[in-house]
C-alpha cells in the first residue's frame, strides 16, 4: 500500500513536465531551424500546423492566426526550410510537446527534398525510370506476392479485395518493415526474396499504406529503388499516398496510390471474364451458324440448277428449232411439187423419193433423240445406276481412287446418300 500512496497520476506526470519544460529559460524565445512537414491549415480558424524536422528528430508546432497574420513571406508548404522562433508548449491532456511559433524566417529548399530531387534525376539519368524497362502485368495471376508489413491495414486490404476478385487466386506475404529503423534492408530483403523462383510468383505488390512525409522516407532510398528496378518479376508499387510520388513509384513496372488498387490492377475480375467468355461463345456460335446457312445456300443453289435436274432441256430448244427447219423444206417441197405437178408428172418418182428420203432423217433424228435420252446422266440413273464422288467433288471411277473409311457421296435419280467405305474389294482380273 505504501507503494500506491506514493505513485503519481499520470495527469500529474504531464502536469510536472508541464510545469518543469516551460518555466525552463532555455525552452523559451528560441530560434530552432529544419524542414517543414505535414503542413496543414484550418479554415475556419487560419491556425496553422505542421512537424518541423531534420534527418534524425522531427517536432510538431503550432502557428496560430494572430501570429501567422504578420507572417509575410513565401505561403508555407512542405519541404521548405525554414527558421522558427517561439517556445515550447505542453498538451497536458494529449501528453506531447509542441512548438509554439511566434515569427518565421524562411530559408529554401528543404535539405532532404533536394536529397531525393538530385537521386531522382541522377537515376532518370542512368534510364532507371525508363518506359522501355517496363513488363506487362501477366493477365491472369496463379500466385500474388505480397511485400509489405504483415501487421498494417495494407496487407489486410490487399488479400481481401483480391480473394473478392477471385477466390482461387494463391497469395504469399513477404514481411517486412516499411518504416523506421531497419526498413530499407527489410524491403530489400523481403523483395528478393518472394522473387526466389521456388516460390512460383507471377507478380508482386510492394508497399505500404498512407503516411507522414518521414514515415514514406524508406521508399525514397537508392538501395530500395533499385530492388524494385531489379526485381526479376512484375512489381505494382502501392505506396499510399495522395500527392508527392515516391521514387519506387517511378522504378516500379507499375504504380497504383493505395494498396486497394494495386490489387485491383493486378488481379482480374473472374466473374467479368467470364462473361466476355460467354459473349465471345455467343458471338462464335452466331458467326459459324452463319457460315453454315450460306454454304448449304450456296450448295442447293448448284444442284438446283435446271441443267443438272433436266439435261434434256438442252437440247429442246435446238430440237424445236430443227423441227421447224424441216417443217418449213417440208412445206416449201409440197407446195412446189403441186404447183408443178402438172407439168412435172415425170418428177412424181422423184417426189416420193424426196419424200422417203426426208421421213428417214427424221427418223433417224428421232432415233438420235432416243438414244441421246438414253445415254444422258437422267437417264442412266432412272436406269438403276448411281453417280460416287468423293468429298472434293471428284467422279470416282475406280477402287484406287478410294481411301478406306472415306466418306463419299452416292447420287441416285431421285436423291444421294452419304457412304463410309469400310473396305475396298478389286475386280477378280486384278483390273
Amino acid at each position: 500500500m505504501e507503494i500506491v500512496d506514493s505513485s503519481l497520476s499520470v495527469s500529474e506526470v504531464n502536469r510536472r513536465i508541464k510545469a518543469k519544460l516551460q518555466d525552463a529559460p532555455e525552452f523559451k524565445n528560441f530560434w530552432v531551424r529544419g524542414e517543414i512537414s505535414n503542413y496543414s491549415q484550418t479554415n475556419s480558424s487560419g491556425h496553422m500546423y505542421f512537424s518541423l524536422k531534420d534527418t534524425t528528430s522531427v517536432i510538431k508546432c503550432a502557428f496560430f492566426s494572430y501570429q501567422a497574420k504578420n507572417y509575410k513571406g513565401t505561403p508555407l508548404r512542405n519541404g521548405m526550410e525554414i527558421l522558427v522562433y517561439g517556445s515550447v508548449s505542453v498538451y497536458e491532456p494529449g501528453g506531447y510537446y509542441s512548438i509554439t511559433v511566434q515569427k518565421i524566417e524562411e530559408l529554401g529548399e528543404g535539405d532532404i527534398l533536394l536529397r531525393i530531387e538530385k537521386l531522382k534525376k541522377t537515376l532518370a539519368e542512368k534510364g532507371i525510370f525508363d518506359a522501355s524497362h517496363k513488363r506487362p502485368l501477366p493477365k491472369f495471376p496463379k500466385r500474388l506476392g505480397i511485400v509489405t508489413s504483415p501487421k498494417g491495414a495494407a496487407v489486410e486490404d490487399i488479400i481481401r479485395i483480391a480473394t473478392d476478385l477471385n477466390p482461387s487466386i494463391q497469395i504469399l506475404v513477404s514481411p517486412c518493415l516499411v518504416q523506421g529503423d531497419g526498413a530499407e534492408n527489410s524491403i530489400i530483403e523481403a523483395i528478393k526474396e518472394i522473387n526466389d523462383p521456388k516460390w512460383e510468383v507471377d507478380v508482386i505488390i510492394a508497399g505500404r499504406g498512407g503516411g507522414s512525409f518521414e514515415d514514406l522516407m524508406a521508399f525514397n532510398q537508392e538501395s530500395v529503388v533499385m530492388a524494385y528496378y531489379q526485381s526479376r518479376l512484375p512489381i505494382i508499387s502501392a505506396v499510399g499516398h495522395e500527392i508527392d510520388r515516391v521514387l519506387t513509384d517511378l522504378a516500379a513496372d507499375a504504380t497504383t496510390p493505395t494498396p486497394t488498387a494495386a490489387a485491383k490492377l493486378a488481379i482480374p475480375n473472374v466473374s467479368d471474364t467470364l462473361i466476355r467468355l460467354d459473349e465471345m461463345e455467343d458471338r462464335l456460335r452466331s458467326a459459324l451458324t452463319g457460315v453454315i446457312r450460306i454454304g448449304k445456300e450456296k450448295w442447293f443453289g448448284v444442284t438446283n440448277r435446271a441443267v443438272l435436274q433436266n439435261p434434256k432441256s438442252i437440247l429442246e430448244p435446238r430440237q424445236n428449232h430443227f423441227d421447224e427447219i424441216i417443217t418449213k423444206i417440208s412445206l416449201l417441197g409440197k407446195n412446189y411439187l403441186v404447183k408443178k405437178q402438172s407439168e412435172f408428172q415425170k418428177f412424181e418418182v422423184f417426189h416420193q423419193n424426196w419424200k422417203s428420203y426426208l421421213e428417214r432423217v427424221h427418223n433417224k433424228f428421232r432415233l438420235a433423240e432416243q438414244r441421246l435420252d438414253h445415254f444422258s446422266p437422267l437417264g442412266t440413273l432412272k436406269r438403276g445406276y448411281s453417280v460416287l464422288r468423293n468429298t472434293n467433288k471428284q467422279v470416282i471411277s475406280s477402287v484406287k481412287q478410294i481411301q478406306k473409311n472415306e466418306t463419299l457421296e452416292v447420287f441416285l435419280f431421285d436423291g444421294k446418300l452419304q457412304v463410309e467405305v469400310k473396305e475396298t474389294l478389286g475386280s477378280e482380273n486384278g483390273r
